[in-house]
């Protein structure tokens, strides 16, 4: 039977901590270890702490100073024991059987070195607010039938779909994750856990939810309602100056390139994923390059459109005409 720790990150911790340790007790199968590292606290959080030490095999670590969510995570994954690693959160509610049916789908998936789970949204009393978390992220049932397919890189090229607290991981990624890379401001953590697993084909689903995410006005990240900025006028389009119009494309270029300098570090370099990189790369840079001369625009402009990539990288809910108005748009502002 393979070992499991749990890594669980706290600070002031206090209002929801005891419900989260108590539902790690409950598990059905219960954890080897957990792994606390806790953030500085100032409330009486370790105290909380000592009323599991009977029933849960707790290691408990204060940090010296304070490491933010992170790197506080980094220090609780590397003090890991077990062959297999799931990240807690203070705040949620894990089901009984989440450990159990994680546990068994590593000893089904013996290709696999993560996976991670859907979960219930529940408000700061632990009700259901009658939603579910891969509704909000958008990872319908189309698109994890696309992931079982094999395109995970696509899907998360457009988004991440995970959370820490809902996935769970081999003792054997370790070295391709940490240090986390903290100069992508927008890549945290889950994402490059994520990515990462996906990029070495080595990642699935647990169809199910396997915990109770907690939503509340205290937490760090929870869940985030889509960006759909502000809309810009047909006006607008054309008389704004053209560098605004450009430095989204560019922004995203140069984020995925530094996305991929950091995987190329950890990675193979000729892992044949990277090939879904140049691609979004290439697509982001042409759009930001393109000439002020209408005429010199048409050739890179049907070539991105008939090579299918603006219609990958449409909005996923965006109509089947978006990918024809952005290629005019190119042509035109």
């Amino acid at each position: 039977m393979q070992t499991i720790s749990i890594a669980l990150c706290t600070y002031n911790g206090s209002r929801f901590l005891r419900e989260q340790l108590q539902s790690l007790a409950n598990q059905t199968l219960l954890p080897t270890e957990v792994i606390i590292t806790d953030d500085c606290s100032t409330d009486n959080t370790s105290e909380i702490i000592k009323e599991f030490e009977n029933v849960l095999n707790i290691k408990f670590f204060k940090n010296d100073t304070s490491l933010k969510v992170t790197k506080n995570f980094e220090r609780a994954i590397s003090i890991c024991s077990g062959d297999i690693i799931l990240m807690c959160d203070q705040d949620d509610l894990w089901h009984a059987d989440k450990l159990a049916k994680i546990h068994q789908y590593f000893q089904n998936n013996t290709d696999k070195v993560a996976v991670f789970s859907d979960a219930e949204l529940v408000d700061e009393k632990g009700e259901s607010l009658g939603n579910n978390f891969w509704s909000v992220v958008r990872f319908h049932e189309w698109q994890r039938q696309q992931w079982k397919n094999g395109q995970e890189i696509e899907i998360l090229l457009a988004g991440n779909r995970s959370a820490g607290c809902m996935m769970g991981f081999r003792k054997e990624l370790i070295e391709k994750i940490i240090p986390f890379p903290m100069h992508i401001p927008e890549m945290i953590h889950d994402n490059w856990i994520t990515i990462m697993a996906a990029m070495l084909d080595k990642i699935g689903i647990i169809e199910e939810r396997l915990i109770s995410y907690r939503q509340h006005s205290f937490q760090q990240i929870g869940t985030r309602p889509k960006e759909s900025g502000k809309a810009i006028s047909l006006k607008d389009r054309f008389s704004r100056p053209r560098a605004e119009k450009l430095a989204p494309f560019l922004a995203k270029s140069d984020y995925f390139c530094t996305l991929k300098k950091a995987l190329t570090e950890r990675i193979d370099e000729n892992n044949p994923n990277f090939k879904q990189l140049d691609r979004i790369i290439n697509f982001f840079e042409v759009r930001g390059s393109l000439s002020p001369f209408h005429l010199a625009r048409l050739f890179p402009v049907l070539k991105l459109l008939l090579s299918g990539d603006y219609h990958l990288y449409k909005d996923q809910e965006a109509s089947w005409k978006a990918p024809f108005v952005a290629a005019i748009g190119d042509l035109l502002e």
